[in-house]
Order: structure tokens, then C-alpha cells, then sequence
């Protein structure tokens, strides 16, 4: 292998913190989509559910803080663009036709969006899209502000997306298209931040208040638990889209990963690939519910010995068969190309 290849690979410590991810946001789909009977008592099932559960929107600010380290530095490529559309494209028909094979009621207004490509059904797919096709302005902005300047840039916007949305309820706290915008613009510029001026200061800073985050996260789980009810908001912090306890958590999580000694792994690096469509298959609205109540039923296993084998075992099942399906079409993609160039 020689030089030049090895600059062009993805870094597998990096890609292995995209796999790991992408099963944390399996994991909190289990939690939140699955439909549970009235908990009555918090058991260990209940608790450890939770528990595995409460990442995956640290999961979703950790994809977009890995764009901004790695793409701020880079030029802007509208073929990366085309391969996004044509991923949720390709997925939002696949899914769709599934849907209407299965005799699943879909809504006349996501078979319309599916049929548009400008319109992906799956929340995060809108607005990394709108996020991707900003990075040349974002891009500028970062290059013509000094260090300082982007701090204060980033503090600003952590302030008003993320710390006051927690402490207090603000027309913010409900999201929408305008909110996950600045968010995730936010999350691109602590990524671009990361990248231009990290150091092992900062890295040490980082890693030991993402620790504390995390711990703050699963301190609340367990006492909103044990001495509010099973009816209360019990992943506020971890759920929270614009909770800066679980932005931080995804600042260190990330920073411990950037530092983490990887080498080269070709198969963490293919699985790695298919995350993105992993999230645009098995998140689609017109399957998530049927997926999780029809067919997973966690609410069956929730008495069981063996539930939290389940939980693990099922999200491991569903990313296996999403990747799979995707690196088919990649596959068949590829061929397809290939006969073009002919």
C-alpha cells in the first residue's frame, strides 16, 4: 500500500465512531417509537432500556460535528450533493413501493414527498441536505473570522440553540426547519473548530466534560425514574434536540475517537458507508411505526429475562440488514456506471 493511498482512506477510529452512532440512534428508535402498555413499576428491563437508549440524539450532533472536522478544510463538491439525492431518493421510492407491496396505509402527502427527491421524509436527511449545500458559505465565514472570533461565533449560537432551550421552554425547543439549521450549523462549526485549532488542551478539556455530560445524562434518567414517575419526561437531557448536556457529551465522545490510535480497517470503513442509509431506511415514517409495533413488538419482551438481549440482538439485526441492502445498491450503482463509461 503506498502513500497516496493511505492519505485517501477514511480514518477507521472516525468511521468506527459512525458505526458505533448509528447503533445508538437504533437503540433510542427502540426506546421512543415502540409503543410500551402503562409502566407501572421502573424495573431493570425499564431502566437498562433507557439507558442503552439515551444516545441517539447525541448520536445525530456527533454525525454532524464529524462533517464540519473533515469538510471544512475541503472544497465543495456538488457530486456529493447528487449522491446524497440519490441515496434518499433511491431509498424513499424503495421504501414506498415496500410499503404499498405490505398493504401498510401510507399518508398521500409522504407518497408525494417520496416521489420528489427535494423532499426526503426522514427529518435528519432535510436538513443535512440544506446543511451540505451551505458548507461553501459556512466555509467562508470560518476562513475570514480568527480564532477568537469563531469561539464567540460558537458560544453565541450554543447559547441561544442549545443552553437556554434547556434550561427554559422557548419557541426554539420545538424545532422545525429554521431551528435545525442553526443547530447543525452550530455542530458544523465546533467540528470546523476542532479541526483548525484543537489542541491537547483543549482535547483534555473536551473528553472530561463529555464524561460529566454523560454522566449527568444518566444520573437524570435514573433519578426522574425512581423519584418522579414512569410518566415523566425521563430522556429530557438525552432526548432534547437542543440539549447542550448532550452536545457536549457528543464533543467529548468525538474527541475521544479523533485521538483514539485506529489503523486502517477496510471493513469497519465499508460498514461505516452504509450509516447514512441505514437511518434513511429503517426511519422512513412510512415504516417506523409498522417496523417497531408490527413487527419488533418490544413491548411483548419487556417482562422478559431476556429483553435487553433482545433490544441489542433486534437493532443489530435491522443495521445489518439495512447496510446490506445499501452496499447491494452501491454495488448495482457501481456496475451501472461503469457500462455508462464505456
Amino acid at each position: 500500500m503506498n502513500k497516496g493511498n493511505i492519505v485517501t482512506q477514511r480514518q477507521s477510529n472516525i468511521e468506527l465512531l459512525r458505526v458505533i452512532s448509528m447503533f445508538w440512534v437504533l437503540l433510542g428508535h427502540y426506546y421512543v417509537i415502540s409503543e410500551y402498555s402503562t409502566v407501572d413499576t421502573i424495573s431493570f428491563n425499564w431502566i437498562g432500556m433507557q439507558l442503552l437508549g439515551a444516545w441517539s440524539k447525541v448520536a445525530v450532533d456527533i454525525f454532524v460535528i464529524i462533517t464540519g472536522y473533515f469538510l471544512v478544510n475541503q472544497n465543495f463538491r456538488w457530486n456529493k450533493v447528487l449522491k446524497l439525492l440519490s441515496c434518499t431518493y433511491f431509498w424513499g421510492i424503495a421504501v414506498l413501493i415496500f410499503a404499498l407491496c405490505l398493504g401498510i396505509s401510507v399518508k398521500t402527502d409522504y407518497i408525494y414527498k417520496s416521489l420528489f427527491p427535494l423532499t426526503p421524509l426522514n427529518w435528519f436527511a432535510r436538513s443535512y441536505l440544506l446543511l451540505y449545500i451551505s458548507i461553501p458559505l459556512f466555509n467562508k465565514l470560518i476562513t475570514k473570522v480568527n480564532q477568537i472570533q469563531l469561539g464567540l461565533i460558537i458560544v453565541g449560537l450554543t447559547t441561544l440553540f442549545y443552553t437556554i432551550p434547556t434550561l427554559i421552554s422557548t419557541f426554539i425547543s420545538g424545532g422545525g426547519y429554521l431551528t435545525s439549521y442553526f443547530t447543525f450549523a452550530t455542530m458544523y462549526m465546533i467540528g470546523a473548530y476542532i479541526q483548525k485549532y484543537g489542541n491537547f488542551k483543549l482535547d483534555k478539556i473536551s473528553i472530561y466534560v463529555g464524561i460529566a455530560s454523560s454522566f449527568l445524562i444518566i444520573g437524570s434518567i435514573i433519578w426522574n425514574d425512581y423519584y418522579i414517575s414512569a410518566q415523566a419526561d425521563i430522556m429530557y437531557l438525552a432526548h432534547k434536540g437542543n440539549s447542550i448536556v448532550g452536545l457536549l457529551a457528543a464533543i467529548g465522545i468525538f474527541t475521544f475517537f479523533k485521538n483514539l490510535t485506529c489503523k486502517y480497517n477496510r471493513w469497519i470503513n465499508i460498514l461505516a458507508s452504509t450509516t447514512f442509509a441505514v437511518y434513511l431506511i429503517h426511519n422512513n415514517p412510512i415504516i417506523s411505526n409498522w417496523l417497531w409495533n408490527t413487527v419488533v413488538c418490544a413491548d411483548k419482551y419487556l417482562e422478559s429475562s431476556f429483553f435487553l438481549l433482545h433490544m441489542l440482538g433486534v437493532t443489530t439485526l435491522i443495521f445489518g440488514v439495512c447496510a446490506i441492502l445499501e452496499l447491494i445498491r452501491l454495488r448495482i450503482a457501481k456496475y451501472c456506471n461503469n457500462i455508462m463509461l464505456r
